[in-house]
């Protein structure tokens, strides 16, 4: 048991360190390019430069309450629309076989982008100390313990639990991660279809409707035929 336990500390003290540094360093770069306010389309409106998607939906729908899109024609809104939208396929796909966010990040998803590295670094952490665990016993424990098969080894039964554990929340984990792209990518289209006001099916949400029922009526001194105009 004392040999476990030094085994376990020596592990805690390389692998967890390593890892922590690694994760620090994604979250700052994630910091450092949210605060980036200048990745995205730039449109001209009212004389000011505005730059239109390459952010989160928040910083979306911000730009979309400071600033009137419908001034612009139907084939300028049309075409940010185009340019401005974000897949949903790739992200989720991405986040699948990649991970660490990766695909969230192609959204502008800081939420989704967090949880990856988060929990993809956990899980890389976790299959570290368990491979870290089964190396020494291999190399160690078992060659200076005996092959006796009185020898007891919790070594090894900790790295292959240890192990088994990180696979399955890597896999949980990373199921998550394909679906996050998804709902985001809907409302992000959404909210730039509406701001923009751009139909889903690419239409001008901007142009009147109009359309003229006739109506027939029959009174006492003839037929009057009217119609309903609705804008």
């Amino acid at each position: 048991m004392k040999r476990f336990l030094i085994c376990l500390v020596v592990l805690l003290v390389l692998v967890v360190p390593l890892s922590a540094q690694n994760l620090l360093i994604s979250l700052v770069g994630t910091g450092l390019d949210a605060l980036n306010t200048e990745d995205g389309i730039p449109v001209e409106i009212d004389g000011e430069r505005v730059y239109l998607g390459g952010s989160t939906l928040g910083a979306l729908k911000r730009t979309f309450k400071d600033h009137d899109f419908s001034q612009l024609t139907f084939e300028q809104r049309s075409a940010l629309y185009e340019q401005a939208q974000v897949s949903i396929a790739w992200p989720a796909f991405k986040n699948l076989l990649a991970g660490f966010g990766k695909g969230s990040k192609l959204q502008g998803d800081l939420g989704g982008q967090l949880f990856g590295q988060i929990a993809d670094w956990t899980a890389a952490t976790t299959i570290g100390i368990g491979l870290g665990t089964f190396l020494i016993d291999l190399f160690f424990v078992q060659v200076f313990g005996g092959s006796s098969s009185s020898f007891e080894d919790p070594l090894q039964d900790f790295a292959v639990q240890t192990m088994a554990v990180g696979a399955i929340f890597l896999a949980a984990e990373r199921l998550i991660q394909a679906i996050l792209p998804i709902p985001y990518g809907a409302r992000y289209n959404k909210t730039l279809r509406n701001g923009l006001k751009v139909t889903k099916d690419g239409n001008d949400a901007l142009q009147m409707s109009l359309a003229v029922s006739p109506i027939l009526q029959v009174t006492d001194v003839g037929i009057r035929v009217s119609t309903t105009i609705t804008l």
